[in-house]
C-alpha cells in the first residue's frame, strides 16, 4: 500500500508542474471544510437518532409495563373503574358534540376502504 501510494505521488508530482495559487488553496480549504461539516453533521444526527430511539424504546417498555400492571390490578380497584367510566363518557360526549356541531369536519374525514 505504501509503495503504491508513494509511486502515485511521484507520478502526480511529475504531471503537476505548477504550484497552487493562494486562491486555489483557499478554494480547496473551503471545499474540505464544507465536506467535513457535512460528514460531521451526518455523524452527529445519526448518533442523536440512535440515542432518541434508545430512550423511546425504554420509555415505551416502561409505559407498557405500567399500563399492563394497572389494568391487571383494575379488578379490585374502584377508583380505576370510575376513572375509566369518566373517560369513556367524555369521549362519547365529545363524539356526539363533534357530530352535531361540526358536521363538515366529519364529512371531510378520510375513511380507509379496507
Amino acid at each position: 500500500m505504501k509503495l503504491r501510494e508513494s509511486r502515485l505521488r511521484s507520478l502526480v508530482s511529475k504531471v503537476l508542474v505548477e504550484e497552487l495559487t493562494a486562491s486555489d488553496r483557499k478554494e480547496i480549504e473551503r471545499l474540505s471544510r464544507k465536506q467535513a461539516k457535512v460528514l460531521f453533521d451526518k455523524e452527529i444526527s445519526s448518533a442523536i437518532e440512535k440515542e432518541i430511539k434508545k430512550r423511546n424504546n425504554t420509555f415505551e417498555k416502561q409505559t407498557n409495563k405500567v399500563v399492563t400492571d394497572r389494568f391487571k390490578k383494575a379488578k379490585n380497584d374502584k377508583d380505576f373503574d370510575d376513572a375509566v367510566i369518566k373517560i369513556a363518557k367524555r369521549v362519547l360526549k365529545g363524539l356526539h358534540d363533534m357530530h352535531y356541531k361540526r358536521t363538515n369536519l366529519i364529512d371531510q374525514m378520510p375513511v380507509p376502504k379496507s
